[in-house]
């Protein structure tokens, strides 16, 4: 079952500086519908957070976050077949 693959941006265009994950249901301001679907979408991933967690406690979601080595940029190649 592939669920977290999905990666969400979402910003209010009145209220641009809004975040959910910082300022909660006091940060909206004159109960802005958009403002309030983008905090029920943080609380519902929160929620599917602690059911992943509860479902399998040793799930590390933080492991696909790990960063790949990336090769160096100053390194020449060599060519094939050199000897």
């Amino acid at each position: 079952m592939k669920i977290r693959s999905r990666r969400f941006k979402g910003r209010c265009a009145k209220h641009k500086r809004y975040n959910p994950a910082v300022d909660g249901a006091g940060g909206i301001r004159g109960n802005c519908a958009r403002c309030g679907l983008l905090l029920e979408i943080w609380e519902t991933s929160l929620k599917l957070n602690q059911l992943i967690r509860k479902f399998d406690p040793k799930h590390d979601d933080l492991e696909a976050l790990k960063p790949t080595p990336q090769p160096d940029g100053r390194q020449m190649d060599l060519p094939l077949g050199a000897a």
